[in-house]
């Protein structure tokens, strides 16, 4: 008591207190055993990605122009109740009811959807989006496209973002790689993400996403086209990922060969180059300073938080990447019945156990060694790849054949039609990328093909 008077004092709550404490070692290592969750409690995000093009000239929308990218935000919270959120002055990110609206490096808008329990709620939720963005523009001169990179535009056309962010990987990345900024600004995919109750059920679905990474690849290939031209690739977006900044992205062959585990997938991070800190709310470049750098000596008199944990964790970019959840990354990005089917895909196989079991099996004969060559191949032949004695399409028949099983056997057995639309592929043994590498189209028809 001071006197008669009471003195409020704000004690922060116990989150607010970690994201502010300098995080210590342990700590780092913690942070992934507090993302198990038992089985009742397991959810399915995934985001989707598109371009926003002028549809007669295949030109990107970009941010401030009339009609713009802004514009399109602005509109969206108006008309549909979105919140909006700033960095600065600028509308980068809508958030409504645990889904989000963000934007990418190059003007791509990522649509995540909640967590969320069936693959019908996914569906329902792409579908509301898809229902509103065309509300807001004009079906006549914008057209939403799908695709893993741009078909009409290179990465030296298409404007940087207004993230600060984006601005500093745009400085630091092309110094490690040269197709730093094609990935950046010109590339789409599909990720999803997945719960898991331990380590080892963390550890066990990790290893089989990352090593059937490839094949992935190759059923979803979608990006043919770039900037106008036919890449002579069936997923040209692989192609580019290949030439990114090796530190921080890639199939992580030495994690695989060292024994996946939360310690070593942390001791992983530890040693990645930061891209930036982010000192009381403004990002500076972090000049190659890693993690572990930051939590020995700081940086501008300031230690690492757990905030600046995650925030490290989202600046690498391998296939499959841990937070307290799996995000599984390697989808081109299709239209929105082959996209949907990239869940229903993940879901049925990571989440039952005799799904998840045979193809860990089947996985054990996948060398790390051997897979990044095997995911450059596909980039270039697709499913006809050779593999294994095999070819990538008769593995992938099989890894469909257990996901559909798996589904089947979980909460939502209608949920198997939505692998549907995959079956023509595995049927004809051509992927999106691949039918169209054998065509000759014009530039409304690629619109056509790619339109969201």
């Amino acid at each position: 008591m001071v006197g008669s008077s009471e003195v409020s004092v704000h004690l922060p709550k116990l989150d607010e207190f970690l994201q502010t404490e300098p995080v210590t070692s342990s700590e780092l290592l913690d942070y992934f055993y507090a993302g198990a969750k038992p089985r009742e409690a397991w959810r399915v995000g995934a985001e989707f990605e598109k371009f926003a093009i002028e549809r007669r000239t295949g030109r990107h929308l970009t941010y401030g122009e009339p009609g713009g990218i802004c514009s399109i935000l602005n509109s969206l919270v108006e008309r549909f109740h979105w919140e909006p959120h700033f960095e600065g002055e600028h509308l980068t990110t809508l958030s409504r009811a645990g889904s989000m609206i963000s934007l990418e490096p190059g003007g791509q808008i990522e649509f995540s959807t909640p967590p969320l329990q069936t693959i019908s709620e996914l569906n329902a939720a792409l579908a509301t989006h898809r229902h509103e963005i065309r509300a807001v523009t004009d079906p006549n001169t914008v057209a939403w496209i799908a695709s893993g990179v741009s078909p009409f535009q290179s990465a030296d056309g298409i404007a940087l973002g207004v993230r600060p962010r984006h601005r500093l990987m745009a400085e630091y990345l092309p110094s490690r790689c040269p197709m730093a900024l094609h990935m950046m600004k010109a590339t789409a995919s599909t990720q999803v993400t997945f719960d898991y109750s331990c380590e080892a059920d963390a550890m066990r679905k990790f290893t089989v996403a990352l090593k059937l990474s490839p094949i992935i690849n190759a059923i979803w290939a979608n990006s043919s086209h770039y900037a106008g031209q036919a890449t002579g690739f069936p997923s040209y977006r692989s192609q580019i990922w290949l030439g990114m900044d090796p530190d921080r992205s890639g199939l992580l062959t030495e994690f695989l060969n060292a024994g996946p585990s939360f310690d070593q997938w942390v001791q992983y991070l530890l040693a990645v180059p930061m891209l930036f800190v982010n000192h009381h709310g403004l990002y500076r470049a972090a000049d190659g300073m890693t993690f572990q750098e930051f939590i020995l000596n700081g940086h501008d008199g300031r230690f690492p938080t757990i905030a600046d944990w995650e925030m490290h964790i989202t600046t690498v970019f391998p296939e499959v990447r841990l937070k307290q959840f799996l995000e599984v990354r390697g989808a081109d990005a299709n239209g929105p019945a082959l996209a949907l089917v990239v869940p229903a895909f993940w879901k049925g196989l990571l989440y039952d156990d005799e799904a998840l079991t045979e193809a860990a099996e089947l996985c054990e004969g996948f060398l790390p060694d051997e897979l990044p060559a095997l995911f450059a191949q596909t980039s270039r032949t697709g499913l006809a790849t050779p593999f294994a004695g095999t070819t990538v399409l008769n593995v992938a028949i099989l890894c469909v054949d257990m996901a559909a099983k798996g589904l089947a056997r979980q909460c939502e057995p209608d949920a198997v039609r939505y692998l549907e639309p995959v079956l023509e592929i595995l049927r004809t043994g051509l992927s999106p990328g691949s039918r169209m590498l054998s065509q000759t189209v014009s530039h409304s028809e690629l619109v056509r093909a790619f339109e969201y």
